[in-house]
């Protein structure tokens, strides 16, 4: 179900209404990389910066105070968000820290699980770790076998997977995977990076032990992510930057380190994105999720629908008729990034080109460099069409 009222949310994002080189409306689909941020966002972070300009947790005058709640009240709202605890959430600077923060707490404890088909966050920060990858099925799903198999083989301390492929869109069964993860003694570990901006998630619900996400994804300001981990997993695990705000006390001979989840978060943090998160989260929850989600799959089946009638002759990694997108296109003897550049510099529609930081993932299907269109909440049907129309309108150009 498309959103009853998407005109007047096209209308909170103010980007939406800028002119493009080439004359015509923007088209903006490539919400998989970056999402555009609506006006109650930079309302709010206009309004930290120009009214309450102060250091978080120690300027003892009324701009602190100000501060200090604004920021602290965004550690409840996002823990709401997800169904957690507020000390249960950690501000960093995106999902990209969060998973290295976990990949640095579980050095040497065991081996580590994840998948060939991996955003290079959760790819990388696992290279030093006695690690093994999961294959995957045409349609992107892991091998379920192959994880009951290494499972089996014991002395797995965390299993880490994406809920939601930024190149084929599948999404993971979360349940199960907690469930055969914890029936083997493993820790989980999930980057919603994907995930969170389409669908609601409840950490409870599932009983993931970590959870990773974006606030630029969502609407926020970039500078901003959220790690999710389970009280008592966040008290055990050591902190790994080192500096204001971090500690109770110091003196020469002794340190003593402050509870989670404020130990993790070194330094003044980016307060002005924090609050902004706060603003997009609660925008996202006037709209609601089950709203979003909806909109997210009627727009999947309508580009689904649209590239067979358009564009039979491209190859969409992760199956031709997918659930949900975002939708990664190869084209026989075409480059992405010309298809890319052709569509900002003669219609005004922006899309990602490229390996979308998934290079092994590409890597495994055999497939080169694709073009992405990955929509959100903001994007009509209409918008997909005109971009299909002319990425074939281009492919007839350069053949």
């Amino acid at each position: 179900m498309i959103l009853a009222n998407i005109k007047e949310i096209r209308a909170q994002f103010p980007i939406l209404q800028r002119a493009t080189p080439t004359g015509k409306p923007l088209i903006y689909l490539d919400s998989a990389a970056t999402s555009l941020k609506p006006q109650c966002v930079i309302n709010a972070v206009t309004d930290v910066l120009t009214n309450r300009t102060a250091n978080i947790h120690r300027s003892v005058h009324f701009l602190g105070d100000e501060a200090t709640e604004l920021y602290e009240n965004t550690r409840d709202i996002t823990a709401a968000f997800i169904g957690a605890e507020p000390n249960e959430i950690v501000f960093l600077r995106n999902t990209t820290e969060a998973l290295n923060l976990v990949a640095k707490a579980f050095a040497g404890k065991g081996r580590i699980i994840s998948s060939i088909g991996e955003h290079h966050s959760n790819y990388l920060p696992w290279q030093s770790h006695d690690i093994h990858r999961l294959g995957l099925d045409v349609n992107g799903d892991i091998d379920w076998l192959e994880l009951e198999q290494e499972l089996s083989k014991g002395d797995v301390a965390l299993v880490s997977l994406t809920h939601a492929s930024n190149v084929t869109g599948f999404m993971l069964d979360l349940k199960k995977l907690v469930n055969m993860s914890h029936a083997a003694g493993a820790k989980v570990m999930i980057d919603g990076a994907q995930s969170l901006p389409h669908i609601k998630i409840d950490v409870t619900e599932i009983n993931c032990d970590f959870l990773a996400f974006s606030g630029h994804k969502l609407g926020a300001p970039s500078g901003v992510g959220v790690l999710f981990g389970k009280a008592e997993l966040l008290e055990e695990m050591g902190y790994w930057l080192h500096g204001g705000s971090t500690v109770e006390s110091v003196t020469e001979h002794s340190v003593e380190a402050k509870s989670a989840p404020w130990k993790f978060e070194a330094g003044t943090p980016a307060i002005e994105s924090v609050v902004g998160l706060q603003a997009a989260l609660s925008f996202l929850l006037e709209i609601g999720m089950d709203n979003i989600e909806s909109h997210f799959q009627s727009l999947s089946k309508f580009t689904n629908v649209c590239l067979n009638e358009n564009l039979p002759m491209v190859n969409v990694i992760g199956g031709q008729n997918k659930q949900q997108g975002p939708f990664s296109l190869t084209i026989p003897g075409v480059s992405p990034h010309i298809i890319a550049r052709g569509l900002s510099d003669r219609y005004g529609i922006c899309l990602r080109s490229g390996f979308h930081c998934a290079q092994p993932l590409h890597s495994f299907y055999n497939v080169p460099a694709s073009i992405r269109l990955s929509f959100w909440l903001y994007n009509t049907e209409n918008e997909i069409e005109q971009a299909i129309k002319g990425i074939a309108n281009l492919i007839n150009l350069v053949r």
